[in-house]
């Protein structure tokens, strides 16, 4: 006798998203819609998910990028070229192909450089002569591609190899992000951030099929769209580097509001 099969499983509140990420508020939720999403620019390549409250970067008229961070799970040395990402359910899951960079602080960088030469004489420096200026450029950092991923189970951790090093130790305080290899025209080595302004949330959980082989993937693509104006809990959110907490609007401790 042969029988249709079904596939069940229980969500997991070990990790993020579903209904635990958003802040409850006894007076009802907020949430403002965008009119339009936009495919998704940077799909995953095998099966994924995209959580409740994952950032996302919407443009009017332009593709949707998938906001995506890993955090150290080990410190690395600054010629590694195997790294050790977190692996607990938070943390996106690196996929080989992936152009990976440390985040920075601040997407922007300022310089500031002097027309004269500064003296110095009985320890003093006799600025009098010299005229400062100070210019901002868009921050660019070392990349490397992801050229192999195993990950250990037991203790929560992703093995990822990488084509080159980042230039960079690493601590378990570190976070990378992915970067935008298409904009390194130049063949430098260094890029910008391919999210640089994550600016709506993705609102509920989303499995996602693969879109490349399997036998199942061909030219695929996803369309989403996305909410702002909500609320989330920082510690059941993906890692948060500190050009993003920057456009953090709540005043609470913990909550991340965009």
């Amino acid at each position: 006798m042969v029988t249709n099969l079904a596939y069940f499983y229980e969500r997991s509140r070990k990790v993020r998203g579903g209904k635990w990420v958003w802040v409850k508020d006894s007076n009802g939720e907020n949430r403002r819609n965008i009119l339009l999403g936009g495919t998704i620019a940077n799909p995953s390549a095998n099966f994924s998910k995209l959580f409740a409250a994952q950032l996302m970067q919407y443009t009017p008229g332009q593709s949707m990028l998938i906001f995506r961070s890993f955090k150290a799970k080990a410190n690395a040395a600054s010629n590694a070229t195997t790294i050790y990402l977190e692996g607990d359910g938070y943390s996106d899951a690196p996929e080989v192909g992936m152009y990976l960079m440390i985040a920075p602080d601040s997407l922007k960088v300022k310089t500031i450089t002097s027309d004269s030469e500064i003296s110095v004489a009985d320890d003093k420096v006799d600025l009098s002569g010299a005229t400062f200026t100070e210019t901002e450029t868009d921050y660019v950092g070392v990349y490397a591609k992801v050229t192999a991923v195993e990950y250990d189970e037991a203790n929560e951790k992703f093995e990822v190899t990488l084509e080159n090093a980042l230039g960079t130790a690493l601590t378990t305080d570190t976070i990378l992000v992915e970067a935008n290899k298409a904009a390194d025209t130049g063949s430098t080595g260094s890029a910008p951030v391919l999210v640089p302004n994550p600016n709506v949330f993705n609102e509920a959980d989303r499995d996602l099929m693969p879109t490349e082989g399997y036998g199942i993937a061909d030219g695929a693509n996803y369309s989403v769209s996305g909410v702002y104006d909500k609320q989330a809990w920082i510690a059941k959110m993906q890692p948060l580097p500190k050009y993003v907490l920057a456009k953090n609007k709540s005043n609470i401790d913990g909550i991340f509001w965009i």
